[in-house]
């Protein structure tokens, strides 16, 4: 009997390992679209290459890398990223399977919130929220595993 009260007591010591469902690795890029001729789109946003040149987005013809990084989500753990025309907020509300739930806020550079937003996304697929500065656009793309 003492031997299993040791045991359970030492278990209690032992800090939480977080599951897979509690946090989320993410990648972000902030960009600049403009309608600037000829068009053109830096190398380093490839990867949304197909979802700028689609519509809505298909409105601007350049599209410009302003930051971008990697950020660690926590399971209810807002994390901030400070951004080159303002200041967004990423919350990891929930995860299923492979589909996250997201909350995202978006401050413009005159810190206006400008998107405020709870989305459904898919893991590993890249997802972009969008506001209007003046005729150009202010893109925040995410991608979360």
């Amino acid at each position: 009997m003492k031997l299993g009260l040791a045991a359970v007591a030492v278990l209690a010591l032992v800090p939480r390992v977080a599951l897979a469902d509690d946090k989320a690795e993410c990648d972000f890029l902030e960009i600049r679209a403009t309608t600037a001729k000829p068009g053109t789109i830096d190398a380093e946003l490839k990867p949304l290459e197909k979802k700028l040149t689609r519509p809505p987005l298909s409105s601007w013809t350049t599209f410009h890398k302003l930051s971008g990084g990697h950020v660690s989500l926590q399971k209810l753990h807002a994390e901030s990223l400070k951004l080159t025309q303002g200041h967004a907020s990423l919350l990891l509300r929930d995860r299923k399977d492979a589909r996250l739930e997201l909350t995202i806020a978006l401050d413009a550079a005159d810190g206006k919130r400008v998107i405020d937003s709870q989305q459904s996304v898919n893991a590993g697929e890249w997802t972009a929220w969008v506001h209007e500065v003046g005729s150009d656009g202010h893109i925040l793309a995410l991608t979360c595993k």
